[in-house]
């Protein structure tokens, strides 16, 4: 009997991991929507480049507002009761974007599309996290985040088949369809964490927030983490959101920049897995080298004119170390937090990263504003915020490794 249960207990926990990398799988899709779409939004709406920069920060600002506000409720309620409802919301505000009738108006929705979105990673990473073996919880953690980055990918690859035919609404009729029904398998089959099931309701109650991350215990850690993800969500939005515009500048078509630019995603998702599978003892340095290597890969992507192959085969590169970089960091952070605010502590991470995706877009609007002596130019401003993950990785691992022998028991940086 005991046998058995442990069997369904087993089977029950592989069939929720795949449906949150599923549930990720569609959130990527969504996220990146708008940078696919934008060169069509352009012209449909006569805006210049310039112009559409708050269109692809909008969703990332209510990202930031869904992960800090929306996201640790996960820590309260459930992780699954989060999970399902912000599914569900996003993906109805994304059937009304394919209907907007301006700019403005699509900007609006992107933002309150972005809301939901928030509340969706948190919860995922948490809990994919909680249903695998603990001393597997950072590669859990990182391997499921891939589902973000293959969500790239099919978004690419609908683009180009859509765009052309269809315009930029086909790819948010889309993105709304796939999370209503992936809301429904998951309250279908979805179990909610078991590690959270064991905490009372006053024990979350009284751990949860930013006054315990913030606390003498946590503070240290959590703002490098903070900082960090800012780091490293801005590059990996500021490259996936003008890649396709960049590219479609140079004289390709809107179908080419769109697979050039998933090149980048079919890269993220190689350096997911290599990245993921790496984080068994020591994640931090892992994350550091990764970020090391994305700023290498990127000098060398300004350094020359490459043609389109070398252009998208480099960018490839890029997305394999820049996109390793983020799934190593999720991994990283999520075992980093005990169970009972580990939602929180992926939340406000998460949230206050997005100030640094908020920033990408923008940063890459005002660099075009100004003039650059020529596009490769543009790929030279992820270097310094690469650079300084890296060094606050470094970091990490050391204080992390001071936890561990402090405590003299397995933590992130030591799963076994």
């Amino acid at each position: 009997m005991a046998q058995g249960s442990s069997t369904s207990e087993a089977q029950s926990g592989w069939r929720g991991f795949l449906l949150i990398l599923l549930s990720l799988v569609v959130e990527g899709f969504d996220l990146q929507a708008a940078n696919f779409a934008a060169p069509s939004v352009v012209e449909a709406f006569g805006v210049s480049k310039a112009d559409i920069g708050p269109f692809l920060s909008a969703s990332l600002f209510g990202v930031l507002i869904g992960a800090v506000f929306v996201g640790p409720l996960g820590d309260r309620v459930g992780r699954r009761r989060i999970l399902i409802a912000s599914c569900l919301a996003y993906g109805g505000l994304s059937l009304a974007a394919a209907f907007a009738q301006d700019l403005w108006h699509l900007v609006a929705l992107r933002f309150l599309i972005g809301i939901g979105l928030g509340g969706v990673l948190p919860n995922a990473l948490a809990l994919a996290g909680e249903l695998a073996p603990r001393r597997h919880l950072a590669r859990a953690t990182g391997i499921v985040g891939i589902g973000i980055t293959f969500g790239g990918v099919v978004a690419g690859v609908v683009a180009a088949q859509c765009l052309p035919l269809y315009g930029w609404p086909s790819l948010f009729l889309v993105g709304g369809v796939l999370p209503i029904a992936i809301a429904v398998l998951l309250w279908a089959a979805l179990p909610e964490s078991p590690a959270l099931a064991v905490l009372s309701a006053r024990t979350r109650a009284s751990e949860i927030g930013v006054r315990r991350l913030l606390g003498s215990e946590w503070r240290g850690q959590t703002i490098g983490i903070w900082c960090v993800f800012a780091a490293v969500l801005m590059v990996v939005y500021l490259l996936s959101g003008w890649i396709p515009l960049l590219i479609h500048d140079q004289g390709y078509s809107t179908a080419t920049a769109s697979w050039v630019a998933t090149g980048a995603h079919v890269g993220g998702v190689a350096g997911g897995v290599v990245a993921s599978l790496l984080l068994h003892r020591r994640p931090w340095l892992v994350v550091a080298i990764f970020a090391a290597f994305a700023a290498i890969a990127l000098g060398l992507l300004a350094a020359f004119d490459w043609g389109v192959v070398g252009l998208a085969l480099l960018i490839g590169v890029v997305g394999f170390f820049s996109t390793g970089t983020q799934n190593g960091l999720n991994g990283s952070a999520g075992a980093t937090y005990p169970v009972e605010i580990r939602a929180s502590g992926l939340g406000w991470a998460l949230g206050l990263g997005r100030v640094g995706s908020i920033l990408g877009p923008l940063v890459g609007a005002a660099a075009l504003s100004l003039g650059l002596p020529s596009s490769r130019t543009f790929f030279l401003l992820p270097i310094v915020p690469l650079l300084l993950a890296a060094a606050l990785c470094w970091w990490l691992s050391r204080v992390s490794n001071q936890r561990r022998r402090r405590n003299d028991e397995p933590n992130a940086e030591d799963c076994d």
